[in-house]
């Protein structure tokens, strides 16, 4: 029997023009629906994530984050009319 690939390819030089525009636009199809299937599962994947981690914030064992220690930057200390000098 053969390859399911080079008997594709052997219809696509045998095929006239309008049947090599079918066979290709079936090709462009059948690529698109891979894209949007793919898109979907990591969609899908993404949400299950956002349950898991909504859910273990639930979890009346895990402690809420803490403050260990406050920083101020320079930007923040410094009076936003002020020039600077040049």
């Amino acid at each position: 029997m053969s390859d399911p690939e080079n008997s594709w390819l052997e219809r696509f030089e045998r095929a006239g023009p309008l049947a090599r525009l079918g066979l290709l636009s079936g090709g462009a199809v059948r690529l698109a629906a891979r894209a949007i299937d793919r898109g979907l599962e990591r969609a899908a994947e993404i949400a299950a994530e956002a349950e898991d981690a909504f859910k273990k914030e639930l979890d009346p064992n895990i402690k809420d984050a803490t403050i260990l220690e406050e920083t101020t930057s320079a930007k923040a200390d410094a009076p936003a009319d002020r020039k600077r000098p040049r």
